[in-house]
């Protein structure tokens, strides 16, 4: 009783694949912590890396990065579906959406990034998906069964792997848009972007470069994608992944350092401008 009474709390705000893998070290190189984990998402942890194989068979489980049990059996306490919505540096307190309270000696962010949906007039229309999470591939997998063509709008790593998803569903006409003048811009040179670009359409995938997306359209649900040099091309849906953005907002909302261009300024240990937060991930 008196160990437990003289451990520590450290919370934890976000139960991603870097959260796991904090508490899973954690836990192995000491006992001397309580450990509070939340969860925005309804489940464990899960390999968000290999997401896609969710499509060719994999279920959650399979997906997950622990057992059912683990937490429990580990001492700790997981919150999910409970995001942290309000820190107090000053009182060293978290408050969760779902009205739970925790005083905390240290508190660790791993927030992680968020997909980045650009600001497209009809975004927000039905039939319209982001590729990030097991409950975005659930949505997307009901909406395919009723679907014949679709698009992915970002020809980046992730944008491509979305692609493959949805050949995977079973979408007969599937289209990649990208806004650069060739595909993966970032990651490979103009010649490795050709010869994937005719392999990728050898598989029967339909590729646009160099085309700036200017309207979402449709009466209520999506119908069509317009461009700027005013074509279109009508879809039965899309996949937006236009790359990842960090999760600081909830660091910027409670007083901590960010960067200019987004994410948490740490040190050389990981501490954030308060010296009981961390920041990983």
């Amino acid at each position: 009783m008196e160990a437990e009474f003289d451990q520590k709390t450290v919370v934890v705000i976000g139960n991603g694949m870097v959260g796991y893998k904090f508490c899973e070290k954690l836990i192995k190189k000491t006992n001397a912590f309580r450990i509070v984990v939340f969860g925005e998402e309804p489940r464990r942890a899960y390999d968000r890396v290999h997401l896609s194989e969710y499509f060719n068979g994999k279920t959650a489980d399979d997906l997950s990065m622990s057992a059912e049990n683990w937490y429990e059996e580990n001492g700790i306490q997981l919150y999910l579906s409970d995001p942290v919505q309000e820190i107090k540096l000053s009182e060293k307190k978290i408050h969760s959406r779902n009205g739970i309270t925790i005083d905390y000696d240290f508190l660790v962010m791993a927030t992680g990034s968020g997909a980045f949906v650009p600001n497209i007039p009809g975004v927000e229309k039905e039939g319209v998906f982001v590729y990030r999470t097991i409950e975005d591939l659930e949505l997307m997998k009901n909406y395919a069964s009723k679907s014949k063509s679709g698009a992915v709008m970002g020809g980046g790593l992730l944008g491509l792997e979305a692609a493959k998803a949805l050949m995977d569903l079973g979408i007969k006409e599937a289209h990649v848009v990208e806004f650069a003048p060739r595909l993966m811009p970032r990651q490979i040179d103009s010649a490795g972007s050709n010869l994937l670009q005719t392999k990728l359409k050898t598989l029967g995938l339909n590729i646009h470069l160099g085309k700036n997306t200017s309207e979402i359209a449709g009466e209520h649900k999506l119908e069509s994608l317009k461009f700027n040099d005013e074509t279109e091309l009508k879809i039965d849906m899309l996949v937006i992944s236009a790359g990842i953005r960090p999760r600081d907002e909830l660091a910027k909302l409670s007083g901590l350092q960010v960067g200019t261009r987004g994410g948490i300024i740490v040190n050389e240990k990981m501490q954030t401008s308060n010296e009981f937060v961390y920041a990983i991930g």
